[in-house]
């Protein structure tokens, strides 16, 4: 595992566009910003959806079982199954089943809680803390050199070897 600090992200972009052309290697940014080839692609918003209609038909179904069939009433004529007045409790249990999901969908796609990474102990993440930029590249034995050798030829200020 290898890390390199930047001193701009242009430079940063460069040596991570020629990296990830490399099969072999996975590379990950540290910056403030994204990388612009980085955007929309994340699951989250799928899994709310999901845990918002898992929250709304479990709230519904909830609701039906109870005064269906567990304890049926009759009060002032009502019908046992009346769905019009399930509506409030369906509506916040999809936003608690979808902010549920939404949550446990972010801590798994940033890997949280991740309680130690040998990565933040080098000295070229102190730059990215101070806005700088770091790229992060795992590798097989027999791709070091190369890799170094494109890292130094972008301009990499620092180049660290990292061992998990």
């Amino acid at each position: 595992m290898m890390i390199a600090a930047f001193a701009t992200q242009d430079t940063l972009h460069e040596a991570v566009a020629e990296l990830r052309r490399d099969t072999a290697c996975v590379v990950e940014t540290y910056s403030a910003t994204p990388p612009p080839e980085i955007g929309g692609s994340s699951i989250v918003p799928v899994l709310m959806l999901g845990g918002g209609m898992v929250g709304a038909a479990g709230g519904f179904g909830m609701q039906a079982y109870a005064t269906i069939l567990a304890y049926p009433q009759n009060i002032g004529g009502r019908p046992n199954f009346s769905w019009p007045s399930y509506i409030p409790a369906c509506f916040e249990l999809a936003v608690l089943g979808a902010v549920l999901a939404g949550f446990i969908g972010y801590c798994m796609t940033v890997r949280l809680p991740r309680l130690y990474d040998p990565v933040d102990e080098a000295r070229s993440m102190r730059t990215v803390m101070t806005g700088g930029h770091a790229v992060v590249v795992v590798h097989g034995a027999e791709g070091n050199g190369a890799v170094r050798a494109t890292l130094a030829r972008h301009g990499a200020l620092k180049i660290e070897d990292i061992t998990s």
